[in-house]
């Protein structure tokens, strides 16, 4: 049984691209660096999520910035964030041009796509096999039984302090019937 329990923030963000729903929470309690943001299990619809820390030697009160990533088929109007000061409705929006001050979004989770492209994202990880898995994915549900897609675009993305954005993507073009058609002749 776990002895983590919810913390409360001083702010929480939720933004939503290319089927991902990042959220950011800030604020101060007891043992930050084990601040985490999770789904609440067992999984509900739509999902809710909660901020939470668990026990540790450290007294007092100290700073924490945290961020997590969830699949998500649809862009939700909002989502629940539980914290200890209850469950709070989050505005989901899109990600702003500017993070911070300091840091420009990256242009990779505010471009718009083409009609017969998509984004796959290994959120916290360069894992390539993950970002091109979930590019793939996109494209099954866009083009049943018709994938015939190229890898435009690889890249990294590390945004670093205050939010703390990383993750490795990939860009993937769906062939046009025009061009499979011209291939068959």
């Amino acid at each position: 049984m776990s002895q983590c329990y919810l913390v409360i923030p001083d702010t929480i963000n939720a933004y939503y691209t290319h089927g991902l729903l990042y959220l950011s929470a800030s604020g101060q309690c007891e043992c930050a660096h084990l601040v985490a943001i999770s789904e609440i299990m067992p999984a509900t619809s739509p999902p809710e999520y909660q901020v939470t820390t668990c026990p540790c030697t450290q007294i007092g009160s100290f700073p924490y910035k945290v961020h997590a990533w969830f699949e998500l088929a649809e862009a939700p109007e909002t989502v629940t964030v539980h914290t200890a000061a209850g469950p709070q409705k989050v505005e989901v929006q899109p990600f702003p041009p500017d993070l911070s001050e300091d840091i420009a979004t990256p242009a990779q989770l505010t471009d718009q796509l083409a009609e017969n492209e998509v984004i796959g994202i290994s959120p916290n990880s360069w894992d390539i096999n993950r970002a091109i898995t979930d590019a793939v994915s996109k494209l099954q549900k866009a083009y049943p039984g018709e994938v015939n897609a190229t890898l435009t675009e690889t890249g990294v993305v590390a945004a670093g302090s205050p939010i703390g954005i990383a993750f490795l993507y990939v860009k993937m073009r769906q062939q046009t019937a025009a061009k499979k058609a011209a291939k068959r002749r």
